[in-house]
């Protein structure tokens, strides 16, 4: 069972795989348009646009859980439906390579039938194991945005759960984060530099559904507005900021040491507990205690910022314990394995130490050498991670300026990597209207 708990570590539910031909055929843009809910609106719109340039997709949301829900299944998740097929595909997929492996005299209709009949029923029950761990405001959320979109709640359910049950086998998807730091005394822009790639390979298709969601706090003096990056359907968080300057990014991590509790069942999904970090927290130390504070399903790295800091961090999650790793007065870089929770065994799995290493030699500081976000963008392309074939498969960039909550991105459009070319800068202040 423990090999195919490592066979779905994958994504969220993000997804699709057979519709990725007819998504090349016809590159996919999402439609703009607004949802009313009760006395709030929620809008979907392009930022940025220009004569060549279509914008960045943004979707606007406010109001309760519930309203949030039903306006981003509205707008996004049903225009998004080829996304979901991806976790049952995809499993299918690794399934049917680990199996033909182990079985190879085994006729390839058995196996198709052993992964459809067998093995997907049981990998359903456990990723809808994690639902109990939900925080009750994002399973009312995750409820009401699969109504409007129109999509099957168990389905949902355990799309969201996947991230989180276990870690990669060889020979499955590539997929190789890498963030930077550049503290306030290193920056010309008189501020903290936050830099982050997600690298993932895509199938051709992925990087159309990237989306900026935008969620406006329903209780200003409880929660913090802030700005997710991801795809419709998952209502946690990989990438983020929110308005008080908090800014994080999660990567997985290759080969943590061996007495490392992998998987926790009663866990809250990490995806989760950050996008509570973003909801609940301003500082770093606030983030850590309430990563203490909660039971957490997984191991990641979790790249972190705040608008006050000289420097970042990296906390080092896992089930059992937590590390942090401060950057301090210096330039800091994380790529996907752990440093202060060593593994003597490390190896360079999806060249994490070659990225790391390489990165950290491009952002140190020279006397009294200052970056700007051009040199961080410029770091990220050089540490962007590509497949065996060459291609690029970096689908997201981003350099945050936490102190002035801007954003410069760029989503990858399938003719290279989101690191090459202009990345277009967003003022958060004013989407959340503050």
């Amino acid at each position: 069972m423990r090999s195919l708990v490592f066979l779905v570590s994958l994504v969220f539910g993000l997804s699709l795989a057979n519709a990725a031909e007819a998504q090349e055929a016809r590159p996919f843009f999402y439609k703009e348009g607004e949802c009313r809910t009760g006395n709030v609106e929620g809008e979907l719109k392009y930022v940025g646009t220009t004569k060549d340039f279509k914008g960045v997709p943004v979707m606007i949301l406010e109001g309760t859980p519930e309203e949030k829900g039903r306006q981003a299944g509205s707008l996004a998740l049903r225009q998004a439906k080829p996304l979901l097929k991806f976790p049952r595909d995809y499993f299918q997929q690794e399934c049917t390579a680990m199996l033909q492996g182990l079985f190879p005299n085994t006729a390839a209709n058995r196996i198709d039938a052993m992964v459809e009949k067998e093995l997907w029923p049981k990998f359903e029950k456990v990723a809808s194991k994690l639902e109990p761990n939900f925080p009750k405001p994002h399973l009312k959320e995750l409820e009401a945005l699969s109504k409007a979109g129109e999509v099957d709640r168990e389905q949902l359910i355990a799309s969201n759960g996947m991230f989180d049950l276990g870690h990669i086998p060889p020979g499955e998807l590539l997929r190789g984060c890498t963030s930077v730091i550049i503290p306030a005394r290193h920056s010309n822009t008189q501020g903290l530099l936050f830099g982050r790639n997600l690298d993932f390979s895509h199938f051709g298709y992925l990087y159309q559904y990237s989306l900026l969601t935008v969620y406006k706090s329903d209780d200003p003096k409880k929660k913090h507005s802030f700005a997710s990056a991801g795809f419709p359907g998952f209502v946690g968080c990989f990438t983020g900021m929110n308005d008080a300057g908090l800014t994080i990014a999660s990567h997985e991590v290759e080969e943590p040491e061996e007495t490392t509790t992998r998987f926790n069942p009663k866990g809250v999904p990490f995806g989760m507990a950050y996008r509570r970090i973003l909801e609940e927290c301003a500082t770093i130390a606030e983030a850590l205690a309430l990563l203490d504070s909660i039971e957490r399903a997984s191991v990641t790295s979790l790249v972190i910022a705040d608008a006050d800091a000289e420097g970042g961090a990296v906390i080092e999650v896992t089930p059992d314990s937590l590390a942090i790793r401060r950057f301090k007065d210096k330039p800091g870089v994380c790529t996907n394995h752990f440093c202060s929770m060593k593994n003597p065994k490390q190896k360079d799995r999806f060249e994490t130490l070659t990225r790391f290493n390489e990165l950290t030699k491009s952002v140190a500081v020279k006397k009294d050498e200052r970056f700007g976000v051009d040199n961080v963008q410029k770091g990220l392309h050089g540490a962007r991670l590509l497949d065996r074939s060459k291609a690029d498969i970096t689908i997201q960039t981003f350099v945050f300026e936490p102190a002035k909550r801007l954003v410069h991105l760029r989503f990858g459009d399938g003719n290279g990597p989101a690191t090459k070319g202009d990345l277009t800068t967003i003022d958060l202040k004013e989407l959340w209207g503050k």
